[in-house]
């Protein structure tokens, strides 16, 4: 008796996709097993012609593709795409995977990179521990650390918020460069092999962590001439510090720890400041204009350690409060803090002809989508200059 030969069905097919122009696209319909699918567009597609030339052309696009399908079945057979290598995935731990990652952003010199996936690692290791492989980050494990990230505080030491410090909810902001730092390293280990596909890319857009679009203050041109003509009493270095922070795009932060060693004159004779940002731990040189140095202080005797601003207040409260009674002279009716001097500069550099590349470097941004807020700004204040012109 003849016993009916099974044959085992490949894990690719030929498939085609018909255009709007008549041609066919081919495609291959990959089988990754666990009820997994992935589709493989060539850049490949038939002609619906009978012409000798169309078949001769129909004839070597089929050539192609079943050569491609024969690779790919090979591929998947040898666990080159990771497509059958599971217990590769079991082995592997994500955190140690991130660890890795991290240590190689430190090694690197990318400090606020290193410094953001610290932070992601730690939250994630308290959302779900330290002993999580790749197989158990799933589309629901991201949606759960979604979830987390919206209930979770910025004060990882429990100790200060029994001292009474305000645990408050992380910044937007914050939770989506948290989440795309997780992204990232999901995207490698599917470039990797080591995943089949990001779990991540499934998830609804809507439920991702997302910056909302701010309405930022900034100054004018003209306002910042009003602060500069109005006089101011206290005998601190609110007034200039805040102009030179219009000039120069430094936070508070930055302002309080500069120091005249940092103030470097470079090889032509121009002066620019040389300086790790507090915030970010990232390195920036910054040019100083003629406008930015005019609101230096007299150095004097002063050490190249000593404070350029020593009589500005410690306190971003305090500086902001002495500020507004400085802008409210000056007849602004803005709500106005020392890091609208940071806005100001990106705005009036963006404004008077700055590149987006040059103003993310001088504010030492890690992204230039951080960035193009400012250039929003301008480009919405030319569309006002524009409208003022009165209908003919």
């Amino acid at each position: 008796m003849r016993v009916k030969e099974d044959k085992e069905k490949s894990p690719v097919t030929i498939r085609y996709k018909a255009l709007k122009n008549g041609n066919q696209s081919i495609y291959l319909d990959c089988y990754l097993g666990s009820g997994q699918r992935e589709y493989k567009f060539l850049n490949l597609y038939l002609r619906p012609g009978k012409s000798k030339e169309d078949r001769e052309w129909n004839k070597t696009q089929m050539e192609l593709a079943t050569a491609i399908k024969s690779q790919y079945i090979v591929d998947i057979q040898n666990g080159v795409y990771g497509f059958k290598d599971l217990n590769r995935t079991r082995k592997l731990n994500f955190i140690d995977y991130l660890q890795r990652m991290s240590d190689d952003y430190a090694k690197s010199g990318q400090k606020a990179c290193h410094t953001l996936m610290e932070s992601t690692i730690k939250r994630l290791i308290r959302y779900k521990g330290k002993n999580v492989n790749f197989n158990q980050v799933d589309k629901e494990y991201l949606i759960g650390f979604i979830d987390y990230l919206n209930h979770e505080t910025n004060d990882f030491d429990t100790r200060k918020a029994d001292q009474g410090r305000v645990q408050k909810p992380l910044s937007d902001v914050y939770k989506e460069a948290l989440f795309a730092r997780v992204m990232v390293a999901l995207n490698k280990a599917e470039r990797e092999g080591i995943i089949i596909k990001n779990p991540g890319k499934d998830i609804d857009h809507k439920l991702k962590p997302h910056a909302k679009e701010s309405t930022r203050c900034y100054l004018t041109l003209e306002e910042v001439k009003k602060i500069i003509e109005t006089p101011y009493w206290p005998k601190n270095d609110v007034k200039p510090a805040f102009l030179f922070c219009c000039f120069s795009g430094l936070r508070h932060s930055d302002l309080l720890k500069l120091t005249w060693g940092e103030i470097k004159q470079t090889a032509d004779g121009q002066y620019q400041i040389e300086t790790m940002m507090k915030k970010t731990k990232h390195s920036v040189a910054v040019p100083l204009s003629e406008n930015a140095l005019s609101f230096l202080p007299e150095r004097g005797e002063a050490k190249d350690s000593d404070r350029v601003f020593p009589n500005l207040p410690d306190q971003p409260g305090n500086a902001d409060a002495r500020l507004k009674t400085l802008i409210r002279h000056a007849g602004i009716d803005k709500k106005v803090s020392f890091h609208v001097g940071r806005h100001t500069f990106a705005t009036l550099t963006l404004t008077y002809g700055a590149d987006l590349y040059t103003v993310s470097k001088l504010l030492g941004h890690c992204n230039i989508r951080t960035t193009q807020i400012y250039a929003k700004i301008v480009d919405e204040q030319k569309r006002k200059a524009v409208n003022l012109i009165p209908k003919l």
